[in-house]
């Protein structure tokens, strides 16, 4: 049951009989506490033993004294030594072992003597090794000599919520393990891990509160306490943020904020009305813009401010965003989330309401078949107490797509429609009709899962489920530009450009500007580096690095004009003559000839010709029905 280790001091032999002094302590009786001093005796009681283990200052050697004091009978000297020897090597599973090991003896010790204080030993037994087994069953005797059921769930839970009140966390710890192993139910588990955080242990807490939230087996009454266990992991991962911020650790600092952040996002997602998740959100965007002013993390901060209902801020960070990004597609999703945001919200002012609406109004003007565009309308309506125009508008979004809002069917109930009219209300259809509205409402509904697994930054889900999407149909655009905007979240360019490339072919409007964009993320540090060679002199590297910035993006007649300048340096005139023509068609607008300096460049720098319909080329992340298309002129949606 014990072991003693001397690999750390090979001189010692243990508890020879043939060591020539002996040394004498004194044992605590079995009803008093020894106190925990390094090398000190305990309380005296009226006789001593003689030890023949040498006075302890190393975690071996009190490690052996409690062993040898474990073989005298003597628990509560041996415990003690046990527990020095562990709090002075915490990471060493023999001391922690034996320290159990001494807790199950003192227990078997005191059973027939003080059943209470030998469940207290039991349990500390496991509190220290949840592995012990024998502690394990000698608990749950004890508990069946005093009339209870050990293996009734709801007793144990009782015990360990009670601990858990009265802050006997070692206590509480080791009743939810018993009940965890009992029922395997996510809610324990949680229990659990919120209980070891109490305990002070917020590692071992963290991985059973992850472990929780991963579980599938949640109830549907049960999403409160779901969204809670999200809410106390991204408080964890924020305050490991911080003090990795504090150690100078700024890039795992920032990972850490972005899964805080998600952590928060899916807590309220669950629970809406979970203020300290919002607020937690807030606060891990505050921090993520003062390290990293971007794009992504002012999108993060207004959308934060969003769920907060404070409008003005979610504004502010919107305008920051635009002025980073103003092509980017996440502002529209934004732009529509605010206006959305305000219509539902029972703070907006008449101000913000009536800016909302005019707005919303506009949106209408280019695109009258967005159901979600005659929602946010009605809400709005229904905010300005307009009854009479809200109901025309959702009855504009039911006739569109019924399903595009769970609250339209209620919001028409709100304005005296029968339940069963309110979820018949639509023009008159034929079945083929009705059929193809049902559709394309299931594949909005698709869509919108995918962004929000995305948004949630579960970008390999995301891929995963517009793949199949993909596969079902591969002339969907928007399901490819969705499968590259999963890559590019997830940081793989070469992916996310393919994607997008074929999104465009397909006719997918807004693909083509990802694609640009990714080109000139990727060619800006091939400029930096060619204008860095340059200033230094070095001409000919320059060159190059200009040449590799002109393979990802051909187009760029600033870059024309950088190399032209690098070739007279190094006496290439005509080379300088015909990057500079290029430039100026470029800025022209004219179109290339085939085989000209407008076609696309290889890694060399040297011309190729365009790609001609027969060659077909199998650009990566493409279909064979893409592929197709390429040569034709993509129509538009």
């Amino acid at each position: 049951m014990f072991s003693r280790n001397i690999s750390k001091t090979p001189s010692l032999v243990l508890l020879a009989l043939s060591l020539s002094v002996a040394i004498s302590v004194f044992a605590a009786t079995d009803s008093e506490a020894a106190p925990k001093r390094r090398g000190g005796g305990g309380a005296r009681p009226s006789g001593g033993v003689f030890l023949q283990t040498p006075n302890p200052t190393t975690p071996v050697e009190h490690n052996n004294r409690g062993v040898e004091l474990g073989s005298k009978g003597i628990w509560a000297d041996a415990i003690r030594e046990h527990e020095i020897a562990v709090e002075m090597d915490a990471y060493n599973t023999t001391w922690r072992t034996n320290l159990s090991a001494a807790h199950l003896e003192y227990g078997k010790h005191l059973r027939t003597k003080n059943k209470h204080l030998a469940a207290s030993e039991f349990r500390k037994a496991m509190f220290v090794d949840p592995a012990n087994a024998a502690a394990d069953a000698e608990l749950d005797q004890l508990l069946r000599s005093q009339g209870q059921d050990p293996m009734n769930l709801n007793f144990r839970q009782r015990l360990a919520d009670d601990a858990d009140v009265n802050a006997q966390y070692d206590t509480a710890i080791v009743e939810y393990r018993k009940c965890l192993k009992m029922s395997g139910s996510p809610k324990n588990r949680a229990a659990l891990g919120r209980c070891l955080l109490k305990a002070g242990k917020p590692v071992d807490g963290f991985k059973e509160l992850r472990s929780a939230v991963g579980d599938s087996n949640w109830a549907n009454d049960e999403r409160n306490e779901l969204a809670a266990c999200h809410r106390q992991l991204g408080d964890i991962l924020k305050e490991f943020a911080m003090k990795a911020k504090d150690q100078g650790k700024g890039t795992k600092g920032m990972q850490r904020l972005a899964n805080a952040a998600i952590e928060y996002r899916r807590a309220v997602m669950l629970n809406p009305s979970d203020g300290s998740a919002i607020q937690g959100l807030i606060e891990v965007a505050q921090h993520a813009v003062s390290i990293r002013p971007s794009f992504d993390n002012h999108l993060l901060l207004g959308g934060a401010y969003l769920l907060g209902g404070k409008f003005p801020q979610a504004q502010a960070e919107y305008k920051e965003c635009f002025k980073l990004g103003p092509t980017r597609s996440e502002l529209g999703a934004a732009r529509i989330a605010y206006h959305q945001a305000v219509a539902r919200s029972p703070i907006a002012s008449d101000t913000q309401v009536a800016e909302s609406v005019a707005t919303i109004k506009k949106l209408i003007d280019d695109n009258a078949e967005d159901a979600r565009l005659w929602y946010i309308l009605g809400r709005l309506r229904e905010h300005q107490v307009d009854y009479e125009k809200a109901k025309k508008c959702y009855d504009k979004a039911v006739s569109i797509n019924p399903l595009i809002d769970p609250d339209l069917k209620a919001a028409l109930v709100r304005l005296g429609a029968s339940p069963a009219v309110a979820s018949t209300t639509t023009p008159t259809k034929t079945p083929e009709q009705s059929k193809e509205a049902l559709a394309k409402a299931m594949k909005e509904k698709e869509y919108a899962d995918i962004e929000g697994l995305i948004d949630g930054g579960e970008h390999d889900k995301a891929i995963e489920k517009a793949q199949e999407m993909f596969s079902k149909d591969p002339k969907d655009g928007r399901t490819a530009f969705l499968i590259g905007h999963g890559y590019e979240k997830k940081g793989d360019a070469d992916m996310a450009k393919g994607f997008y490339r074929t999104a465009s072919a397909l006719g997918y409007t807004n693909a083509s500007r990802f694609v640009n964009q990714i080109d000139a993320n990727r060619v800006q540090p091939k400029i930096d580096e060619g204008n860095k060679l340059k200033q230094d002199g070095k001409y000919l590297e320059a060159a190059s690095s200009f040449r590799d910035a002109l393979a990802i993006s051909p187009e760029r007649a600033d870059v024309h004009r950088l190399l032209a300048e690098c070739l007279l340096k190094i006496g290439d005139k005509k080379g300088a003559q015909d990057e500079n023509a290029e430039a100026d068609r470029l800025d022209r607008g004219d179109k290339p000839k085939v085989g000209d300096s407008g076609s696309e460049s290889d890694n060399d720098g040297k011309k190729i010709g365009k790609k001609t319909a027969e060659s077909k080329p199998a650009e990566e992340g493409m279909s064979a029905a893409a592929l197709e298309m390429t040569t034709a002129k993509p129509k538009k949606k």
